[in-house]
């Protein structure tokens, strides 16, 4: 575990990297901190939230973790961080040490910070996280439609679509719980709407793009399903021409090879050619009323 403690001007603030079970029981002992709610720093299955209790509030936050570009829920493409606010402590806890906490780390051990400026930075910078993947998100979603037009292999394109499509709706879902922890700390006396309004227009900027995502891979994969199933039914209609054009040959060569004894066409010096001229003659009627209909000509979609 690795511990950084510094005295900001109305509050003390520790932030803990990597703390193990035994390491927060002791910490409960020692700030007298109900050892419940440390416990609950551990748990990584936390949504962003805001809890206010008898004995302190709890922050729960989620970061990107850049180190798993390819992660497609929320466990995975996102970490915790939580804070706890009693009194007299503002407590950080999180697993990974992220580039903004070291950040912050060194500036308010050298300024004049406030309780309200490090839950502020801490709170603006974790969404900001957000911000890099989403404009990834939306160039892949780019690429993604133009493949759909490239006929590209069925297997990749829907395999790519589902991934946005989790991702998408991982980070919506965040961003959205997110904006109800805004709103919880308006409601703090030490906070005020303006304090928050910037990252406000931000965050729900950034809703907006991600549920706009999430819409156009949704209609992307329906009109790649659309697009294959309008492949199928136009092998199915090649097939069919094919098969009306071979139904009544089929039927005469059948006639025909019974080979009963007494057929007495079977025996006719010419019965092979007037059978062959019966086909062909079948064959541009059944042609002709095929064009007139329209059938050979590809469809339009």
């Amino acid at each position: 575990m690795k511990k950084f403690e510094i005295q900001l001007q109305n509050i003390r603030w520790i932030d803990l990297t990597e703390p193990k079970k035994s390491d927060l029981n002791h910490l409960a002992q020692e700030l007298s901190i109900p050892n419940r709610i440390l416990m609950n720093a551990l748990d990584p299955e936390h949504l962003p939230k805001y809890e206010s209790l008898e004995s302190a509030a709890v922050i729960y936050l989620r970061v990107i973790d850049s180190a798993k570009p390819k992660a497609s829920n929320i466990q995975d493409l996102t970490t915790k961080i939580t804070l706890i606010v009693t009194d007299n402590l503002l407590l950080s806890i999180h697993r990974l040490d992220h580039p903004f906490l070291e950040e912050l780390r060194i500036e308010a051990s050298e300024k004049s910070y406030t309780l309200k400026d490090i839950i502020k930075r801490i709170l603006t910078s974790s969404l900001l996280t957000f911000d890099g993947p989403l404009t990834s998100l939306e160039n892949r979603v780019e690429i993604f439609e133009a493949n759909i037009f490239e006929n590209q292999k069925n297997q990749n394109i829907l395999r790519e679509g589902y991934f946005l499509k989790r991702k998408a709706s991982a980070i919506r879902k965040v961003l959205k719980f997110s904006v109800d922890i805004l709103g919880a700390l308006q409601s703090r006396p030490d906070f005020v709407w303006r304090d928050f309004q910037g990252l406000r227009e931000n965050l729900e900027r950034n809703l907006f793009y991600t549920e706009d995502v999430l819409e156009n891979v949704t209609s992307l994969l329906n009109l790649h399903i659309s697009i294959a199933s309008q492949k199928t039914n136009e092998v199915m209609r090649v097939l069919t021409v094919f098969s009306i054009f071979f139904l009544p040959l089929n039927f005469l060569a059948g006639v025909y090879g019974m080979n009963f004894d007494h057929m007495p066409e079977l025996h006719h010096a010419k019965g092979y050619f007037y059978v062959l001229s019966s086909m062909a003659i079948i064959s541009l009627l059944i042609f002709f009323w095929v064009w007139k209909r329209g059938w050979l000509k590809k469809p339009n979609y």
